[in-house]
């Protein structure tokens, strides 16, 4: 799977929606390359990332703290 489909995977669940994170359909228009102010959806890009390029947990975890201590 591509990183593109990993993220589209992960804004298809059901609890985005149920929780008010993303509206219905709004996945959709959600791409890889596309900037958010949505920081759920940056911090899913972070860890898909790690885990594509296989960084360890802590280097995933610092590198997300880093980014919600912006």
């Amino acid at each position: 799977m591509t990183k593109e489909e990993i993220l589209k995977a992960y804004l298809e669940d059901d609890l985005f929606t149920q929780n008010n994170y993303l509206k219905d359909g709004e996945a959709d228009n959600y791409k890889w390359a596309s900037y958010t102010d949505n920081n759920l959806i940056q911090i899913i890009k972070i860890a898909i990332e790690g885990e594509i390029s296989n960084e360890s947990g802590n280097i995933i975890e610092r590198k997300i703290n880093t980014f919600l201590n912006k």
